[in-house]
């Protein structure tokens, strides 16, 4: 009667590897990947937007996707040289459509890809321009 317990112990402690197969592992890699941190104009993050990244042999399919996390940071670790587009999304009309080269052996950390202000000029504008037309339409018609 007690044979059987060690016995099937014994079977146990021969197939560990194969109970094991479900295990995870990770490596950390350094100066392999690109991160990206996206930020309104404003200087507020722009946090949880959605993320596309398009390798250079494949501009349907995206290489990865994802989304941003709290601070506007996403990575992605390219497999080849050659201009990448990143496509970024908040879902309420905001996003990016910018080109990145990546060349071997180059460290692209730093780089601010920031826009000017000209569009903010032009909905400024568009903004007193409209107001300015209603109150004319407005007192127009009082008359």
């Amino acid at each position: 009667m007690r044979i059987k317990p060690f016995i099937i112990l014994a079977l146990l402690s021969c197939c560990h590897g194969i109970c094991l197969a479900h295990g995870a592992s990770y490596t950390l890699l350094r100066d392999t990947s690109v991160v990206i941190k996206v930020k309104y104009s404003d200087g507020t993050a722009m946090s949880y937007a959605e993320v596309k990244i398009f390798s250079p042999n494949d501009d349907e399919i995206e290489y990865q996707n994802g989304r941003t996390d709290k601070n506007g940071c996403f990575a992605f670790v390219p497999n080849e040289q050659g201009v990448w587009m990143i496509k970024v999304n908040d879902g309420m009309g905001h996003g990016i459509n910018e080109q990145v080269t990546i060349k071997e052996g180059s460290n692209i950390s730093g780089t601010d890809y920031g826009h000017s202000n000209k569009n903010q000029f032009i909905g400024a504008m568009g903004v007193i321009l409209s107001a300015v037309g209603l109150l004319f339409y407005w007192k127009s018609k009082r008359k």
